[in-house]
């Protein structure tokens, strides 16, 4: 019988375990943008452009990685201390949607360079 109550208890634990819905930088996909902007541009505007954007991308890569195991380190102790707590967790989805909009900048970039034919 405590076998069976304990397998009762373990396996909704565990599949719960995976509640938040926190992503890491690696499981973002890009949000689609338009390249119009960027084609008023030269190349070296293009180049200048293309840098700032990948400087923000790495920082935002970083505060979704940050906030991604923020969210799970909280995710494991509301189990342990207070299971019902981890159904409240947030999740990083702000951070997620920044960089997946500097994602797809940086490509709307990328196909302006193709387009005006900039050196890469």
């Amino acid at each position: 019988m405590n076998k069976i109550l304990l397998t009762a208890l373990f396996f909704p634990l565990i599949f719960l375990g995976g509640c938040s819905s926190a992503q890491k930088a690696s499981e973002v996909s890009s949000v689609r943008m338009p390249v119009a902007p960027y084609l008023k541009m030269d190349c070296k505007e293009l180049a200048t452009e293309m840098s700032s954007l990948s400087r923000e991308a790495e920082s935002a890569r970083s505060q979704v990685d940050s906030s991604y195991s923020n969210d799970k380190t909280k995710e494991a102790v509301a189990w342990i201390l207070f299971a019902p707590a981890a159904l409240f967790m947030d999740g990083n989805q702000q951070e997620t949607g920044k960089l997946a909009a500097l994602k797809g900048q940086i490509e709307a970039v990328q196909e302006a360079q193709k387009i005006n034919k900039c050196s890469l």
